[in-house]
Protein backbone atom coordinates (compact mmCIF):
# COMPACT_ATOMS: atom_id res chain seq x y z
CA UNK A 1 0.00 0.00 0.00
CA UNK A 2 2.81 2.29 1.02
CA UNK A 3 4.57 1.54 -2.38
CA UNK A 4 1.72 2.09 -4.45
CA UNK A 5 1.19 5.88 -2.31
CA UNK A 6 -1.68 4.86 -0.79
CA UNK A 7 -1.29 6.22 2.53
CA UNK A 8 -4.31 5.96 4.24
CA UNK A 9 -4.92 2.61 4.15
CA UNK A 10 -1.14 2.04 4.54
CA UNK A 11 -1.51 4.21 7.78
CA UNK A 12 -4.42 1.92 9.17
CA UNK A 13 -2.75 -1.23 8.57
CA UNK A 14 0.00 -0.05 10.51
CA UNK A 15 -2.37 1.10 13.47
CA UNK A 16 -3.91 -1.98 13.60
CA UNK A 17 -0.52 -3.93 13.82
CA UNK A 18 0.53 -2.09 16.82
CA UNK A 19 -3.08 -2.69 18.27
CA UNK A 20 -2.74 -6.56 18.19
CA UNK A 21 0.71 -6.62 18.78
CA UNK A 22 2.30 -3.93 21.09
CA UNK A 23 5.49 -5.78 20.94
CA UNK A 24 6.16 -5.60 17.25
CA UNK A 25 8.59 -2.59 17.09
CA UNK A 26 9.43 -3.05 13.30
CA UNK A 27 5.57 -1.83 12.89
CA UNK A 28 6.16 1.12 15.00
CA UNK A 29 8.76 2.64 12.92
CA UNK A 30 6.36 1.87 10.11
CA UNK A 31 3.67 3.49 10.67
CA UNK A 32 6.14 6.84 11.95
CA UNK A 33 7.55 6.67 8.32
CA UNK A 34 3.53 6.86 6.80
CA UNK A 35 2.15 9.70 9.10
CA UNK A 36 5.76 11.38 8.27
CA UNK A 37 4.55 11.03 4.54
CA UNK A 38 1.21 12.24 4.98
CA UNK A 39 2.77 15.39 6.86
CA UNK A 40 1.72 14.08 10.49
CA UNK A 41 5.12 14.81 12.17
CA UNK A 42 3.77 15.09 15.80
CA UNK A 43 1.86 11.88 15.05
CA UNK A 44 5.06 10.80 14.41
CA UNK A 45 6.99 11.90 16.55
CA UNK A 46 4.32 10.67 19.62
CA UNK A 47 4.46 6.93 17.86
CA UNK A 48 7.73 6.82 18.00
CA UNK A 49 7.81 7.96 21.51
CA UNK A 50 5.72 5.21 22.16
CA UNK A 51 8.14 2.67 20.47
CA UNK A 52 11.32 4.63 22.68
CA UNK A 53 9.10 3.41 26.06
CA UNK A 54 9.06 -0.34 25.03
CA UNK A 55 13.12 0.08 23.75
CA UNK A 56 14.55 2.72 25.33
CA UNK A 57 17.83 1.64 24.07
CA UNK A 58 17.64 1.35 20.30
CA UNK A 59 19.74 4.33 19.00
CA UNK A 60 18.60 4.35 15.79
CA UNK A 61 14.68 4.95 16.97
CA UNK A 62 16.57 7.75 19.19
CA UNK A 63 18.05 9.45 16.29
CA UNK A 64 14.33 9.15 14.46
CA UNK A 65 12.50 10.75 17.51
CA UNK A 66 15.26 13.68 17.40
CA UNK A 67 14.93 14.19 13.61
CA UNK A 68 11.23 14.43 13.64
CA UNK A 69 10.90 16.66 17.04
CA UNK A 70 13.33 18.99 15.10
CA UNK A 71 10.90 19.39 12.15
CA UNK A 72 8.13 19.93 14.92
CA UNK A 73 10.19 22.62 16.40
CA UNK A 74 10.09 20.41 19.53
CA UNK A 75 13.78 21.15 20.27
CA UNK A 76 13.55 20.16 23.97
CA UNK A 77 12.91 16.40 22.79
CA UNK A 78 15.47 16.64 19.69
CA UNK A 79 18.15 17.42 22.14
CA UNK A 80 17.25 14.52 25.27
CA UNK A 81 17.52 11.59 21.72
CA UNK A 82 20.41 13.08 20.25
CA UNK A 83 22.20 13.16 23.38
CA UNK A 84 20.62 9.57 24.64
CA UNK A 85 22.21 8.27 20.86
CA UNK A 86 25.35 9.79 21.79
CA UNK A 87 25.77 8.56 25.35
CA UNK A 88 24.93 5.05 23.91
CA UNK A 89 27.36 5.09 21.27
CA UNK A 90 30.08 6.68 22.74
CA UNK A 91 33.56 4.46 22.16
CA UNK A 92 31.25 1.73 19.60
CA UNK A 93 32.12 0.99 16.61
CA UNK A 94 28.74 2.19 15.33
CA UNK A 95 28.95 5.88 16.29
CA UNK A 96 28.23 8.44 13.56
CA UNK A 97 29.83 11.88 12.77
CA UNK A 98 26.04 13.26 12.51
CA UNK A 99 24.86 12.57 15.63
CA UNK A 100 27.35 15.13 17.11
CA UNK A 101 26.39 17.47 14.76
CA UNK A 102 22.86 16.92 15.11
CA UNK A 103 23.08 18.05 18.64
CA UNK A 104 25.01 21.29 18.08
CA UNK A 105 22.84 22.41 15.59
CA UNK A 106 19.49 22.01 18.06
CA UNK A 107 21.72 23.46 21.13
CA UNK A 108 22.82 26.34 18.50
CA UNK A 109 18.83 26.63 18.33
CA UNK A 110 18.25 26.75 21.66
CA UNK A 111 20.19 29.63 22.12
CA UNK A 112 23.11 27.17 23.81
CA UNK A 113 25.92 28.28 22.71
CA UNK A 114 28.62 26.98 24.89
CA UNK A 115 27.11 23.65 25.43
CA UNK A 116 27.30 23.33 21.36
CA UNK A 117 30.99 24.31 21.31
CA UNK A 118 31.27 21.22 23.81
CA UNK A 119 30.30 19.20 21.96
CA UNK A 120 32.04 20.45 19.22
CA UNK A 121 35.24 19.93 20.65
CA UNK A 122 33.68 16.44 22.08
CA UNK A 123 33.23 15.52 18.34
CA UNK A 124 36.96 16.31 17.19
CA UNK A 125 38.61 14.45 20.07
CA UNK A 126 36.49 11.53 19.20
CA UNK A 127 36.61 11.34 15.52
CA UNK A 128 40.48 12.79 15.88
CA UNK A 129 42.57 11.75 11.92
CA UNK A 130 39.33 10.86 10.45
CA UNK A 131 38.25 13.07 7.34
CA UNK A 132 34.66 13.28 7.89
CA UNK A 133 35.16 14.22 11.62
CA UNK A 134 37.63 16.64 10.79
CA UNK A 135 35.29 18.05 8.86
CA UNK A 136 32.10 18.31 10.77
CA UNK A 137 34.22 19.92 13.68
CA UNK A 138 35.44 22.71 11.35
CA UNK A 139 31.80 23.20 10.07
CA UNK A 140 30.66 23.08 13.85
CA UNK A 141 33.04 24.99 14.97
CA UNK A 142 32.61 27.87 12.00
CA UNK A 143 28.73 28.09 13.12
CA UNK A 144 29.33 28.43 17.15
CA UNK A 145 31.42 31.46 16.12
CA UNK A 146 28.96 32.40 13.28
CA UNK A 147 26.29 32.31 15.99
CA UNK A 148 28.79 34.57 18.60
CA UNK A 149 29.27 36.55 16.30
CA UNK A 150 32.88 36.16 15.58
CA UNK A 151 32.75 36.64 11.11
CA UNK A 152 36.53 36.05 10.78
CA UNK A 153 37.03 32.94 12.82
CA UNK A 154 33.89 31.33 11.32
CA UNK A 155 35.02 32.27 7.54
CA UNK A 156 38.59 30.49 8.67
CA UNK A 157 36.72 27.53 9.66
CA UNK A 158 34.51 27.16 6.51
CA UNK A 159 37.44 27.42 3.89
CA UNK A 160 39.69 24.95 6.25
CA UNK A 161 36.13 22.71 5.71
CA UNK A 162 35.44 23.61 1.88
CA UNK A 163 39.35 22.58 1.39
CA UNK A 164 38.93 19.09 3.36
CA UNK A 165 35.86 19.06 1.31
CA UNK A 166 37.06 19.15 -2.16
CA UNK A 167 40.44 16.85 -1.34
CA UNK A 168 37.70 13.97 0.01
CA UNK A 169 35.61 14.69 -3.54
CA UNK A 170 39.39 13.80 -5.69
CA UNK A 171 39.74 11.05 -3.66
CA UNK A 172 36.80 9.37 -5.08
CA UNK A 173 36.81 6.62 -2.28
CA UNK A 174 33.10 5.67 -1.17
CA UNK A 175 34.70 4.95 1.99
CA UNK A 176 35.68 8.53 3.07
CA UNK A 177 33.01 10.47 1.28
CA UNK A 178 30.68 12.60 2.89
CA UNK A 179 27.25 11.91 3.82
CA UNK A 180 24.16 13.72 2.82
CA UNK A 181 23.90 15.09 6.36
CA UNK A 182 27.04 16.35 6.83
CA UNK A 183 27.75 17.57 3.42
CA UNK A 184 24.52 20.16 3.68
CA UNK A 185 25.87 21.41 7.39
CA UNK A 186 29.02 22.38 5.00
CA UNK A 187 26.58 24.17 2.91
CA UNK A 188 24.52 25.67 5.93
CA UNK A 189 28.11 27.04 6.97
CA UNK A 190 28.52 27.97 3.71
CA UNK A 191 25.60 29.97 3.22
CA UNK A 192 25.90 31.86 6.74
CA UNK A 193 29.62 33.02 6.39
CA UNK A 194 29.04 34.60 2.65
CA UNK A 195 30.31 31.68 0.43
CA UNK A 196 27.20 31.57 -1.70
CA UNK A 197 28.50 30.08 -4.74
CA UNK A 198 30.27 27.01 -2.98
CA UNK A 199 26.99 26.42 -1.13
CA UNK A 200 25.07 26.78 -3.96
CA UNK A 201 27.30 24.29 -5.80
CA UNK A 202 27.26 21.59 -3.22
CA UNK A 203 23.06 22.07 -2.50
CA UNK A 204 22.81 21.96 -6.31
CA UNK A 205 24.05 18.64 -6.18
CA UNK A 206 22.56 17.37 -3.19
CA UNK A 207 19.02 18.43 -4.42
CA UNK A 208 19.56 16.64 -7.77
CA UNK A 209 20.35 13.28 -5.98
CA UNK A 210 17.40 13.52 -3.77
CA UNK A 211 14.76 15.40 -5.66
CA UNK A 212 12.20 13.10 -4.50
CA UNK A 213 13.09 12.89 -0.96
CA UNK A 214 10.65 15.32 1.01
CA UNK A 215 12.79 15.49 3.71
CA UNK A 216 15.94 16.67 2.10
CA UNK A 217 14.18 19.14 0.36
CA UNK A 218 13.01 20.38 3.00
CA UNK A 219 15.90 20.49 4.90
CA UNK A 220 17.52 22.71 1.79
CA UNK A 221 14.52 25.02 2.56
CA UNK A 222 14.97 25.25 6.57
CA UNK A 223 19.07 26.06 5.19
CA UNK A 224 17.94 28.54 3.12
CA UNK A 225 15.46 29.89 5.46
CA UNK A 226 17.84 30.20 8.49
CA UNK A 227 19.81 32.56 5.98
CA UNK A 228 17.44 34.43 5.32
CA UNK A 229 17.51 33.79 1.74
CA UNK A 230 14.29 31.56 1.26
CA UNK A 231 12.74 32.98 -2.31
CA UNK A 232 16.48 31.95 -3.45
CA UNK A 233 16.53 28.07 -1.95
CA UNK A 234 12.90 28.06 -4.15
CA UNK A 235 14.34 29.84 -7.14
CA UNK A 236 17.59 26.96 -6.93
CA UNK A 237 15.03 24.05 -6.30
CA UNK A 238 12.93 24.93 -9.15
CA UNK A 239 15.91 25.28 -11.55
CA UNK A 240 17.39 22.18 -10.23
CA UNK A 241 14.01 20.46 -11.20
CA UNK A 242 13.90 21.96 -14.77
CA UNK A 243 16.76 20.10 -15.45
CA UNK A 244 15.71 17.09 -13.90
CA UNK A 245 12.80 16.81 -16.35
CA UNK A 246 14.42 18.30 -19.24
CA UNK A 247 16.80 15.58 -18.87
CA UNK A 248 14.03 12.79 -18.54
CA UNK A 249 12.19 13.55 -21.34
CA UNK A 250 15.05 13.62 -23.50
CA UNK A 251 16.08 9.57 -23.27
CA UNK A 252 12.01 9.15 -23.03
CA UNK A 253 11.71 11.03 -26.38
CA UNK A 254 14.58 8.80 -27.55
CA UNK A 255 12.94 5.37 -26.07
CA UNK A 256 9.43 6.38 -27.39
CA UNK A 257 10.21 7.21 -31.32
CA UNK A 258 12.53 3.14 -30.64
CA UNK A 259 15.87 4.23 -31.02
CA UNK A 260 16.85 2.30 -28.08
CA UNK A 261 21.01 2.74 -28.42
CA UNK A 262 20.30 6.39 -28.41
CA UNK A 263 17.98 6.19 -25.47
CA UNK A 264 20.61 4.28 -23.43
CA UNK A 265 23.07 6.91 -24.23
CA UNK A 266 20.96 10.16 -23.08
CA UNK A 267 19.77 7.99 -19.74
CA UNK A 268 24.07 7.24 -19.23
CA UNK A 269 24.31 10.82 -19.62
CA UNK A 270 21.57 12.18 -16.98
CA UNK A 271 22.89 9.20 -14.59
CA UNK A 272 26.12 10.55 -14.71
CA UNK A 273 25.26 13.96 -13.85
CA UNK A 274 22.54 14.03 -11.77
CA UNK A 275 22.73 10.01 -10.30
CA UNK A 276 19.72 10.14 -8.14
CA UNK A 277 17.17 6.96 -8.03
CA UNK A 278 15.54 8.19 -11.08
CA UNK A 279 18.12 8.44 -13.44
CA UNK A 280 19.99 5.35 -12.03
CA UNK A 281 17.14 3.38 -12.43
CA UNK A 282 15.44 4.52 -16.02
CA UNK A 283 19.37 4.02 -17.66
CA UNK A 284 19.74 0.38 -15.98
CA UNK A 285 16.40 -0.51 -17.27
CA UNK A 286 17.49 1.01 -20.91
CA UNK A 287 20.55 -0.76 -21.04
CA UNK A 288 19.20 -4.39 -20.17
CA UNK A 289 16.06 -3.77 -23.00
CA UNK A 290 19.37 -2.90 -25.49
CA UNK A 291 20.51 -6.24 -24.29
CA UNK A 292 17.61 -8.09 -24.59
CA UNK A 293 17.00 -6.71 -28.08
CA UNK A 294 20.77 -6.59 -29.42
CA UNK A 295 22.83 -9.41 -27.35
CA UNK A 296 24.30 -9.62 -24.32
CA UNK A 297 27.79 -7.17 -24.02
CA UNK A 298 29.56 -7.37 -21.06
CA UNK A 299 31.05 -4.05 -20.66
CA UNK A 300 27.51 -2.38 -20.75
CA UNK A 301 26.13 -4.87 -18.55
CA UNK A 302 28.57 -3.94 -15.72
CA UNK A 303 27.64 -0.47 -16.46
CA UNK A 304 24.39 -1.22 -16.04
CA UNK A 305 24.67 -3.35 -12.86
CA UNK A 306 26.70 -0.64 -11.23
CA UNK A 307 23.39 1.54 -11.99
CA UNK A 308 21.31 -0.59 -10.58
CA UNK A 309 23.52 -1.78 -7.48
CA UNK A 310 23.36 2.01 -6.72
CA UNK A 311 19.79 2.46 -7.13
CA UNK A 312 19.31 -0.46 -4.64
CA UNK A 313 21.22 1.33 -1.76
CA UNK A 314 19.50 3.97 -2.06
CA UNK A 315 16.02 2.48 -2.07
CA UNK A 316 15.69 -1.33 -2.50
CA UNK A 317 12.38 -2.02 -1.41
CA UNK A 318 11.52 1.07 -4.46
CA UNK A 319 9.04 -0.49 -6.82
CA UNK A 320 10.70 0.76 -9.76
CA UNK A 321 13.82 -0.45 -8.36
CA UNK A 322 12.48 -3.85 -8.33
CA UNK A 323 11.41 -3.71 -11.56
CA UNK A 324 14.67 -3.16 -13.14
CA UNK A 325 16.30 -5.71 -10.64
CA UNK A 326 13.58 -8.40 -12.83
CA UNK A 327 14.57 -6.56 -15.81
CA UNK A 328 17.96 -7.35 -15.40
CA UNK A 329 17.55 -11.40 -14.26
CA UNK A 330 15.33 -11.78 -16.93
CA UNK A 331 17.79 -10.40 -19.58
CA UNK A 332 20.65 -12.08 -18.06
CA UNK A 333 19.12 -15.81 -17.48
CA UNK A 334 17.89 -15.23 -21.84
CA UNK A 335 21.47 -15.37 -22.24
CA UNK A 336 22.58 -17.83 -19.72
CA UNK A 337 24.71 -15.04 -17.52
CA UNK A 338 25.40 -16.06 -14.22
CA UNK A 339 23.21 -13.68 -12.10
CA UNK A 340 25.70 -11.19 -9.71
CA UNK A 341 24.04 -11.09 -6.19
CA UNK A 342 23.56 -7.11 -5.37
CA UNK A 343 24.50 -4.97 -2.28
CA UNK A 344 21.34 -4.15 -0.16
CA UNK A 345 20.50 -0.93 1.19
CA UNK A 346 23.25 1.01 3.36
CA UNK A 347 22.41 0.79 7.06
CA UNK A 348 23.99 1.26 10.43
CA UNK A 349 22.60 -1.57 12.22
CA UNK A 350 23.07 -2.54 16.05
CA UNK A 351 21.69 -5.09 17.87
CA UNK A 352 18.67 -3.28 18.96
CA UNK A 353 14.93 -4.63 20.73
CA UNK A 354 17.31 -7.59 21.44
CA UNK A 355 15.14 -7.78 24.77
CA UNK A 356 12.06 -7.74 22.31
CA UNK A 357 13.30 -9.87 19.41
CA UNK A 358 11.38 -13.18 20.74
CA UNK A 359 7.80 -11.28 20.61
CA UNK A 360 8.57 -9.30 17.42
CA UNK A 361 8.90 -12.83 15.55
CA UNK A 362 6.04 -14.17 17.36
CA UNK A 363 4.02 -11.15 16.30
CA UNK A 364 5.19 -11.99 12.20
CA UNK A 365 4.40 -15.88 12.60
CA UNK A 366 0.77 -14.23 13.77
CA UNK A 367 0.10 -12.59 11.41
Amino acid sequence: MRGQNQLPEAEAIGESLIADFPEFLAAYDFLAAVKEQRDKLPDAQEVLQQATVRSPNNSNRQRMVGDVAVRNNDLATAEKAYSKVIDRRRGSSLKDVNDYTNLTHVLLDRGQTEAAKAITEDLRRSWRGNKQGEVAALVMESLCANKEGDASKAQRAVKKALGLYEAIKDDGRASTALSRKLTLDLAHACLATGEEEAARNIIRQVAAENHEDGAVIAQVQNIYAKAGKAADGKALLAEVGKEIVELNNRGVLAARSGDVAASVKLLIEAAERVPNLQFLVNAAKAIFTLLDLKGWDNTLAKRGLGYLENAQMKDMRNPKVISARELYQRVARKYGIPIVPLAGAKRNEEPADASRSGEASGARSRR
